[in-house]
């Protein structure tokens, strides 16, 4: 799973693949950062171009992108407060978001902690 926030209007999208931002979030829109990506666990996702058409030092038409977990970053769950509505993957209330975010945290914690 991945979130995209869109900045201007706070609408959070939750999509069940990193293929599936590619269609609903425009490619210039991205690149000109009014989208915000976070893992399933609401870890930062950056998007990184893979090419560009150029003229003049101008994008003309971003190139397909990639996201990946950047150095460092605001998780989703600290950025909250600017999200207005949830839609994607049977959500559709902040609180379920933020229910989502806990199980998929907790699986992370525990798939990569040992017991001694």
């Amino acid at each position: 799973m991945v979130f995209a926030l869109d900045k201007d209007n706070g609408d959070l999208l939750a999509f069940s693949s990193p293929i599936e931002t590619d269609e609903q979030c425009k490619r210039i829109d991205v690149w000109d950062g009014f989208w915000l990506f976070f893992d399933e666990d609401g870890s930062p996702l950056e998007a990184r171009f893979e090419d560009m058409n150029r003229s003049d030092d101008v994008v003309d038409s971003p190139g397909a992108y990639t996201l990946e977990r950047p150095m460092s970053g605001l998780w989703l769950q600290e950025r909250l407060a600017q999200v207005v509505t949830v839609r994607g993957c049977g959500m559709t209330t902040v609180a379920e978001l933020v229910e989502i975010l806990k199980i998929n945290r907790s699986k992370r914690v525990t798939g990569h902690a040992k017991r001694w």
